[in-house]
């Protein structure tokens, strides 16, 4: 497939330089299927930049070439200096892709002309995809020379179930909504749900839990009248003061996002990750706001994927 310089509206050179300073210290992809949390350096994340602006597939030489004529960019800006030369470049990229490809992250296949390309395998995303050039940085100029092993050796993997465990933050939510009157079936409904998506993500694992709270429909009527939001959310947040073990992020947005979809809203769980050091976190929206967690959160982490 042809690089994307290959077209007649390149990027412009700044655009290259200020990625690279946003994903200096790396990005962090997530795989549903393996379960699998990992952190790429910097010059990872830059590659793998190339591999999703290509949803059909990359040779090894187009990824070169992309890499280098984005090195190239990034020099004559002169904030940034890449040195390498083009047998180490390919040398690099060649043990990259063949490591990511070992991790179940990419596939290999055979286009049109019956060449090797790499794809990204379905049910992998990165935060890379969420970069935004930020034209007005003031990092200062550096100097990031790749080595033999730049890109392979920091290829680091974790259980993306353990990295999406975070603590919610229950004590600060539940003083939040303390004018709000429970029922207790309400209570024992959440806490039930709590118990339903624990035992799920133990016995069947991640991407279980994940394909459940993606296929819960959302009733009808809609709506997205944030009373009911907030009613959910307490009612989740009550649930799990008396759940018997501390209810982590990830099953407690699987609650509320389903909850939320049972009374007509429509609800996503958003699964994030932030890039250094490399944690993974879970929360819920309706209409872009969130719902179970301080808005906040949005700027700290970077969004993988929504459900």
């Amino acid at each position: 497939m042809t690089p994307m310089l290959a077209t007649s509206t390149p990027t412009p050179a700044l655009d290259y330089t200020a990625i690279a300073k946003r994903h200096k210290d790396g990005s962090v992809l997530l795989s549903i299927a393996d379960d699998r949390i990992c952190k790429l350096n910097g010059v990872g994340a830059l590659t793998w930049m190339v591999l999703e602006q290509a949803p059909h597939g990359l040779s090894l030489d187009a990824v070169v070439d992309e890499l280098t004529a984005q090195f190239d960019a990034i020099n004559a800006e002169g904030e940034l200096l890449y040195e390498v030369s083009p047998e180490q470049l390919r040398e690099d990229t060649a043990r990259f892709l063949k490591n990511l490809t070992g991790m179940n992250l990419l596939e290999v296949i055979r286009d049109s002309r019956g060449r090797e390309v790499y794809c990204i395998k379905q049910g992998v995303s990165g935060t890379t995809s969420s970069s935004v050039a930020a034209g007005n940085s003031t990092a200062t100029p550096a100097e990031a020379k790749l080595s033999p092993s730049s890109t392979l050796e920091s290829v680091t993997s974790t259980s993306a179930q353990d990295e999406t465990t975070q603590p919610n933050g229950t004590d600060a939510s539940v003083s939040a909504h303390e004018d709000i009157k429970l029922l207790k079936r309400e209570t024992l409904t959440a806490f039930i749900g709590l118990a339903a998506f624990d035992l799920l993500l133990k016995f069947a694992g991640f991407q279980s839990l994940i394909r459940r709270v993606e296929h819960w429909p959302t009733s009808e009527p809609r709506t997205t009248d944030r009373e009911i939001c907030k009613r959910i959310r307490a009612m989740v947040d009550r649930a799990q003061m008396y759940y018997p073990k501390k209810a982590m992020c990830l099953q407690h947005s699987a609650v509320v996002t389903c909850l939320l979809r049972r009374r007509g809203v429509p609800a996503e769980m958003v699964l994030a990750a932030q890039e250094f050091p490399p944690k993974g976190h879970a929360w819920s929206e309706v209409v872009g706001e969130v719902v179970n967690d301080n808005p906040r959160v949005k700027a700290k982490y970077l969004e993988l994927r929504r459900v």
